[in-house]
């Protein structure tokens, strides 16, 4: 399903604020729920890369800000800073881990074709 930019930008505002996907439904007046579910359980899609892109510019603004506090000498700040610096550190080797295995797999299944043939 195409969607206007407009509609992509609100959806951007759904992902900064962290909206489960029924108040996104809700608060965007979606017509087409269905399509509109399958894009953005899709991560390829266009929904689903605004909504996330959303939660990635909350992250970073909350993150620039406790960063901020805690340079300045913040305990609290820097506790919270660095308890989410933690998560994000393993978030990342997960992603790699499953972008390694992704690979792996690519390889294999094209090996085994190519062995196919």
């Amino acid at each position: 399903m195409e969607y206007t930019e407009e509609f992509l930008k609100k959806i951007t505002q759904c992902g900064t604020l962290c909206y489960p996907l029924s108040k996104i439904i809700n608060v965007v007046d979606i017509k087409d729920e269905i399509q509109f579910i399958k894009d953005f359980d899709n991560p390829k899609s266009n929904i689903s890369k605004a909504f996330q892109k959303g939660m990635d510019k909350a992250d970073f603004i909350l993150d620039s800000k406790l960063f901020e506090m805690a340079s300045g000498g913040d305990l609290k700040a820097m506790e919270k800073y660095e308890a989410r610096k933690k998560n994000q550190i393993k978030e990342s080797e997960k992603e790699l881990k499953d972008r390694q295995f992704h690979t792996r797999h690519t390889k294999f299944n094209s090996n085994a074709i190519k062995h196919e043939n």
